[in-house]
């Protein structure tokens, strides 16, 4: 078998643990076996060992898949140059991978085998908090935002999100995961945004905007 560049396969490795999210996030990752992973890669466990260490290993990559996103993100949410309704947008976006990559199944098991990687994804979830916190009262402060609890803004998108990407809901309320997400952003931007900068976002293309971020989700 030829040799792969170190590029190659950090690339990759990357490609194939973005196979497992859906498994990780609705099943967990303790009871899956290295067969198991290497059946969802599509892969030979000789060929993922050609990309892997371990079962560890892959958790790692994954788990700091997901928080490289997340400060991608924030640094667009701290860039002040661009403007409060643009920003909002990018905490919606954020806030859907959260939901999507972050379920509590996988966050329990990564706390019970990997703590270390726990500890840093906590950790990495503190911070997005913290910058998230920041941008609704500075934008409360520039009057763009309506005067609202921050913390609860925060744990409502962590609320409905959370059960919005939950495939059972969709289902039962006959809804599509973009009709849901686009329902969501409307009643959020239209809560949060202060009359003045809502009227400003109406010709906004919101479809546009959420057909992007499932885009995203299919890409990462």
């Amino acid at each position: 078998m030829r040799k792969i560049a170190p590029d190659e396969r950090q690339m990759m490795r990357k490609i194939h643990v973005k196979k497992l999210i859906h498994l990780v996030r609705t099943q967990g990752f303790l009871s899956l076996t290295i067969q198991d992973i290497a059946h969802t890669m599509n892969l030979s466990r000789a060929t993922l060992y050609n990309y892997f260490s371990s079962k560890e290993d892959i958790i790692m990559e994954l788990t700091n898949l997901c928080i490289d996103y997340i400060n991608e993100a924030g640094q667009t949410i701290t860039n002040e140059e661009l403007s409060y309704p643009l920003r909002l947008q990018k905490v919606f976006e954020q806030a859907v991978f959260s939901a999507v990559y972050a379920s509590d199944i996988y966050l329990h098991d990564l706390k019970k085998s990997c703590l270390h990687l726990y500890e840093k994804k906590r950790q990495s979830r503190k911070e997005q908090l913290s910058i998230i916190h920041t941008f609704y009262q500075n934008g409360m402060k520039a009057e763009v935002f309506n005067e609202l609890n921050a913390s609860i803004l925060i744990i409502q998108d962590e609320t409905v999100l959370g059960k919005l990407v939950n495939t059972s809901f969709l289902m039962e309320e006959d809804l599509s995961l973009k009709q849901a997400l686009f329902d969501y952003y409307v009643a959020k931007k239209t809560q949060v945004l202060t009359p003045a900068y809502l009227q400003n976002t109406e010709d906004e293309d919101v479809h546009a905007m959420v057909e992007s971020v499932l885009n995203k989700l299919t890409a990462i």
